[in-house]
């Protein structure tokens, strides 16, 4: 009897301490007053020197963290049952997690260094509603984890295939196809399009500081050579370091570029789509194509400039958005990708975001916007500083010209896209972003209007969707209510499931 099958309460790995302790190591790093308190007021109170406080704190700090997370290690268990996975974890407050086949919407595994010497993998499991990963499997086999994985999804077998058919027989006919894999360059520049790595801007405010004391010194010397020689100095300095800064900035971004999805590959296996990638912890994340609520494409300002884009197909959640990456792909491959993320539904979208079949809201939307951005604060403000400024408080007024310049930027990224499958909206400031989601798969629709739009016969219209919320400005309130009345039907009629 193999071990997915015995239904056996059991352990996993004693090498699931390392999860243990990661988990440990997060949550104090995201509580670390709350968590460290009682061991900084214990070091303040013992009398010694620093070195010993410093060592005797280390010490104990690593020590009660790995005994925790062996005792966590110790009272967790798990079963699998025919239709759940059953989780049995806690050493003062017991708890058992069930989580049904039928409510997870996608299984990810990673595997570390350590892991892959071992062959083990953790698994996560997502749910629908949950606002993470509702439930952990650490260091198991990775054999177990795929016969898991395959178990989780299996399809009920249809009353119309023959008995002595085997499941060999069905993946013959729909063998696992690869649809994207990325390369050593697609690494750089998913690197050089990371926004996250502009946190390391925080580094510049000590170097700025630097320049102000260099000018300072330079002006106290009571000389304009000194002066202007400390000018010259502080702009070498500044340009050797921020160049070094921007190499750093770069450098840091396209290794956690080959760190995170090294060898990304993404494969069609029947209705599942699985992602892998990661050069030191490979990532797997799998998703069920009928799991699906939208899609989004986008194009920042450095994708623009490479010619690329980013794909997200995202999943019903209540808290934390959850969703399958595909971090860069082509023109050319952006409309094949979203075929396959829709199986084959929404016939004829293309999400490029020079895609002319998209149309243009009202052009009212400058209107409100302008005021609502440009002229009601600029009036506010130039009232305010008038009494202390006078005529000159006049100059706030140039902030309108540069709010409709924003506001028009942003009418002219605006477009809607509808056919009887479903709809597009695609919005964006300096770059653009297409969401498109299936009629089939919206929960609740919003036709309101302000006393604007209700004079010129427009309306905005708000789509709810297990994954959030998609909301089209701005557009003719009777295709509103037609539009509107259209998905409902395709909702009700629609034999499929929405998750």
């Amino acid at each position: 009897m193999s071990t997915i099958d015995a239904g056996k309460w059991r352990h996993t790995s004693p090498l699931a301490t390392i999860f243990f302790l990661g988990k440990i190591y997060r949550t104090i790093a995201k509580n670390s007053v709350q968590s460290l308190l009682p061991l900084v007021a214990f070091l303040i109170a013992y009398e010694g020197s620093l070195m010993t406080k410093v060592i005797l704190g280390s010490s104990a700090f690593v020590t009660i963290t790995i005994i925790i997370s062996i005792i966590r290690y110790w009272f967790f268990r798990y079963k699998i049952a025919e239709d759940s996975v059953l989780i049995r974890e806690g050493v003062i407050k017991k708890t058992e997690l069930n989580i049904k086949f039928d409510r997870i919407q996608a299984i990810s595994t990673t595997q570390n260094m350590v892991y892959r010497i071992f062959d083990l993998v953790t698994i996560k499991l997502d749910t629908a509603g949950s606002a993470g990963q509702e439930g952990h499997l650490p260091a198991i086999k990775k054999a177990l984890a795929t016969r898991l994985r395959d178990k989780i999804r299996r399809k009920p077998v249809s009353a119309n295939r023959d008995k002595g058919e085997s499941d060999d027989a069905e993946d013959a006919i729909h063998p696992v196809r690869s649809l994207l894999s990325l390369g050593s360059g697609d690494m750089v520049r998913i690197g050089l399009c990371d926004n996250r790595a502009l946190i390391f801007l925080a580094f510049l405010g000590p170097v700025i500081e630097q320049f102000d004391q260099m000018i300072e010194a330079g002006i106290e010397d009571g000389t304009i050579a000194a002066a202007v020689g400390g000018v010259q100095a502080s702009v070498a300095v500044g340009s050797l370091l921020v160049f070094g800064f921007l190499l750093f900035l770069g450098a840091a971004s396209i290794i956690r570029a080959f760190l995170r999805y090294h060898k990304f590959e993404l494969v069609a296996d029947n209705d599942i789509l699985r992602s892998t990638g990661g050069l030191l912890t490979r990532h797997e994340h799998s998703i069920n194509r009928a799991k699906i609520q939208t899609v989004v494409a986008s194009q920042g300002v450095m994708l623009r400039l490479f010619g690329r884009f980013r794909l997200q197909a995202r999943q019903a959640t209540s808290g934390k958005r959850k969703s399958l990456t595909i971090p860069i792909c082509t023109p050319r491959q952006l409309a094949p990708l979203t075929a396959e993320l829709f199986g084959g539904e929404f016939a004829g979208l293309l999400i490029e975001s020079v895609n002319s079949a998209f149309r243009p809201i009202a052009k009212q939307f400058i209107r409100s916007r302008l005021v609502l951005t440009g002229l009601l604060p600029a009036s506010i403000a130039m009232a305010v500083l008038s009494s202390s400024f006078g005529w000159r408080a006049i100059w706030v007024l140039l902030w309108i010209p540069i709010a409709l310049f924003g506001v028009w930027s942003v009418y002219r990224r605006y477009g809607v896209l509808v056919n009887e499958d479903g709809l597009a909206l695609r919005r964006g400031f300096f770059g653009y972003r297409v969401t498109a989601f299936l009629h089939r798969k919206v929960q609740r629709i919003s036709v309101t209007q302000t006393l604007l739009q209700r004079r010129k016969g427009l309306a905005t219209m708000r789509f709810y969707l297990a994954s959030g919320s998609v909301k089209v400005p701005f557009v003719d309130f009777a295709k509103a209510k037609t539009l509107r009345d259209y998905i409902l039907f395709r909702v009700e009629t629609s034999q499929l499931a929405w998750h």
